[in-house]
């Protein structure tokens, strides 16, 4: 039990990104449970949240547009997409809005399903797709789009240019498509292709990451109610005083997010102190 509600306390103070760890892994242990003990109860399940190819046989199961990104293959497929969401996540964090990061991996990882259902009519596929990796590689190339030489700090390599890194796997997915997992690869780069118009669309002022906000408001037990009450008439110049005060504050803000932001772009986000990595997130 003690186990139990030191998950829930990880989970509450945990960011979107943690979240969205607790979520695939809760998902897989479900999954191991019902394949070890309950196996016709595995097999129905596995058949009505992966995605098919098949139009005709996905066109009565819709849903499976969100849900095949919240299961995985084995323990390998589901360690290796947890690492890189981690990674990913955290850098996606360092910029954008948990909103923003949550619209970019669901309808990152919907229009990577996508993609797949209309490419396997074009090149025959017949196969099940499962697995976050679209949804990740839609924040990857949200990352890359919109910071593209910004330095990330790998193990035993050093520091690269992040757009290094999304395009060895992109390379890597296009070169493997006609060797094995064919509908796995086409959805990676459906996610990829998504994080790129996911950032046009920003620069354009058109934010996806709205809905998310609209459903936290509309959902949220904590949201501000309207009340009536009467305007107060203040002291136009203590407002002003204020209205000045509250600006500076905000432009000295801001010069430190720039400093931080202009320290990840040269040397990665692992270089920031502890302190700069606390006061950054605060900012989101």
């Amino acid at each position: 039990m003690e186990l139990l509600q030191n998950l829930k306390r990880g989970y509450k103070a945990g960011n979107i990104v943690q979240r969205l760890l607790y979520w695939n892994v809760a998902v897989a242990i479900i999954f191991i449970i019902f394949k070890a003990f309950y196996e016709p109860v595995y097999l129905f399940l596995v058949d009505n949240i992966s995605l098919n190819s098949n139009f005709e046989i996905f066109i009565y199961k819709p849903w499976t547009l969100i849900t095949y990104s919240f299961l995985h293959a084995d323990f390998i497929h589901l360690l290796f997409n947890l690492l890189m969401l981690y990674f990913v996540g955290m850098l996606f964090e360092t910029f954008f809005s948990k909103f923003q990061l949550l619209a970019v991996y669901i309808f990152g990882g919907i229009f990577a399903g996508m993609t797949y259902l209309i490419a396997s009519n074009f090149l025959t596929i017949n196969s099940q797709v499962v697995g976050a990796s679209g949804a990740i590689m839609a924040l990857l190339f949200a990352v890359t789009t919109y910071r593209p030489n910004m330095n990330v700090r790998l193990a035993l390599i050093g520091n690269v240019k992040v757009w290094y890194i999304a395009a060895f796997f992109v390379f890597l997915d296009i070169v493997q498509i006609p060797m094995s997992n064919t509908g796995g690869h086409i959805t990676h780069l459906g996610g990829a292709l998504f994080g790129f118009i996911y950032i046009q669309c920003l620069n354009k002022g058109f934010d996806m990451g709205k809905f998310f906000v609209w459903l936290n408001d509309l959902f949220s037990p904590n949201k501000k109610k309207y009340t009536n009450f009467k305007n107060v008439y203040t002291n136009n110049k203590n407002e002003q005083a204020s209205s000045q005060s509250k600006k500076n504050q905000k432009d000295v803000v801001q010069i430190q997010i720039d400093v931080i932001l202009d320290k990840i772009s040269k040397s990665g986000y692992e270089s920031l102190s502890k302190e700069e990595k606390e006061f950054l997130f605060k900012q989101r």
